[in-house]
């Protein structure tokens, strides 16, 4: 996987929960399809946006900078992954995580870096650049910097194999009969 990341930043505040990325009455029984739940991604924190299929996903913003608490309310639910992943999100940093939020990030592959005052120095629309091995993250529109939380060569190697799952089939060598 390549470390760095470059993107469009969306921003949000504080306590921006699971609930309210994807709304309960969205989730999807059978399967977690990112298709489905992506159309439906963050419907909960702007309202402009809420029952617009693809709304969030039309603003075309692929990195979220997030206040603090990010993801909680939603125990250990991966329904908020797939539904960022589905609306194009390719990474998530905020001030803090919901223990399970950030855990269900790195598990489905889709990398999540702590850094705190990050919410002070970038606002929606800002370009972004991230270092996830060295945690460097600069805003590419303003030039102001800092330094967020690295993922270690293992996180990155996981999230580089699609999340926990491919990355176990992958050293399993897994052969589907």
């Amino acid at each position: 996987m390549d470390h760095i990341v470059k993107g469009t930043v969306w921003t949000c505040g504080d306590r921006v929960d699971a609930y309210q990325i994807i709304g309960k009455n969205r989730w999807t029984l059978d399967s977690l399809d990112p298709a489905e739940l992506g159309k439906w991604a963050f419907e909960g924190v702007d309202p402009a946006i809420k029952n617009v299929a693809w709304g969030f996903k039309n603003k075309e913003y692929d990195v979220v900078i997030a206040g603090k608490d990010f993801g909680g309310g939603g125990k250990s639910i991966e329904h908020p992954i797939v539904a960022m992943q589905g609306a194009g999100i390719k990474l998530v940093i905020a001030e803090s995580f919901a223990r399970y939020n950030f855990r269900n990030s790195i598990n489905l592959g889709l990398p999540a870096v702590k850094c705190p005052g990050i919410t002070r120095i970038f606002k929606t629309g800002d370009k972004v650049e991230a270092n996830l091995l060295t945690g460097e993250i600069k805003n590419l529109t303003t030039g102001d910097t800092a330094r967020g939380v690295p993922l270690t060569d293992f996180v990155l190697e996981l999230i580089g194999a699609g999340g926990l799952l491919d990355y176990t089939k992958k050293k399993l060598q897994y052969r589907p009969l």
